[in-house]
């Protein structure tokens, strides 16, 4: 597929999962949640997963932390990949996060969907102490939906937006709709969430999965006639960004692989339109970083991974777009067998 530079990053194997996870979800019989998003289209037998060592810095600060505001913004936050509702992963990256942002006075973490929003008990319970884990850190969680989000709260949410147009979850948690836009230091940012579900097959509509899971024509031309946007911050992947994955387990239905593409393909229209210099998403679990030709310009493309690894999270300059972490932290991965 065209429009990807440098060496192509092997898919990454699906970590055991033995947190406690929303009810509701698939059983051990079918593909694990981490497993879920990756999505087919190529076949290869290359795998690995990526090391669990190179973490961001944690060195201890005082500061008290304040939520922060749109339009001038905080200098430094931490962008996480997928959580999937992992409380306990959850609850340690934010428990970092004044380390993370030591000396900075607005503490953000802006996630890149599948962040957790379910609909039964262990779903609230999980919001509750994130929400309590956020409000200890002195901070806020601003997320773009994933594919795995209960869709009729969100929608019923949606409805009510505050003054900004984020929309409050629980305190100190917020959803960012998709074609929501801000500005932060001269920079405008663009939240597109959604994907498709490749496990579609063995979910139920309504109880572990939503149809409104995936960009409508409607979001696409809405969105599309925004204009520019210097930054967008998506869950999949749009088409234009080539991956290589290992052959996809039997359950996973020809047609969803066929709405995978063709939504990775309307992504792809909408980052045509928009022309963004930076596109930041979640969704295939593998951190990696390229810089991209659509056509107009370099994009610089990072992916993050998913809970239970460590470089599902990372500390971004927003003044600067420039990462802080270890040289050669996107790009090392070790081959493994795939999992799940």
């Amino acid at each position: 597929m065209a429009g990807s530079a440098g060496p192509e990053p092997p898919a990454l194997k699906v970590a055991s999962v033995t947190h406690r996870r929303a009810a509701g979800r698939p059983d051990a019989g079918g593909p694990g949640p981490l497993a879920e998003c990756l999505f087919s289209g190529y076949k290869s037998v290359m795998t690995a997963v990526a090391g669990r060592g190179d973490a961001p810095s944690t060195e201890s600060s005082g500061s008290s932390g304040e939520a922060p505001a749109a339009d001038s913004g905080p200098r430094r936050i931490v962008v996480a990949g997928d959580w999937h509702g992992n409380e306990d992963w959850a609850l340690s990256v934010i428990r970092r996060v004044p380390a993370l942002l030591a000396g900075e006075s607005q503490r953000l973490i802006l996630h890149l969907g599948d962040f957790g929003i379910w609909p039964d008990r262990a779903g609230q319970e999980y919001l509750d102490r994130v929400s309590g884990a956020l409000a200890g850190a002195g901070a806020e969680l601003w997320f773009v939906d994933g594919n795995h989000e209960d869709f009729g709260r969100l929608g019923q949410l949606d409805q009510k937006p505050g003054p900004d147009g984020r929309v409050t979850v629980v305190p100190r948690v917020m959803h960012l709709p998709r074609g929501y836009r801000w500005n932060w230091h001269g920079l405008t940012w663009l939240a597109c969430g959604g994907a498709v579900s490749l496990d579609r097959a063995v979910r139920t509509e309504g109880l572990d999965w939503w149809p409104q899971e995936e960009i409508t024509t409607e979001q696409e031309v809405a969105i599309s006639g925004g204009g520019h946007a210097d930054v967008m911050v998506c869950h999949d992947c749009p088409s234009g960004v080539a991956h290589t994955f290992a052959r996809p387990p039997p359950e996973w239905a020809p047609e969803d692989l066929a709405r995978n593409d063709a939504h990775r393909r309307r992504l792809q229209r909408i980052v045509d339109a928009v022309m963004p210099v930076y596109l930041i998403h979640g969704h295939l679990h593998r951190a990696y970083q390229r810089t991209c030709d659509f056509g107009y310009g370099p994009v610089k493309v990072t992916g993050l991974d998913a809970d239970n690894r460590l470089r599902n999270f990372a500390t971004l300059d927003v003044t600067s777009m420039r990462w802080d972490v270890r040289a050669g932290w996107f790009s090392r991965f070790r081959r493994s067998a795939v999992v799940g």
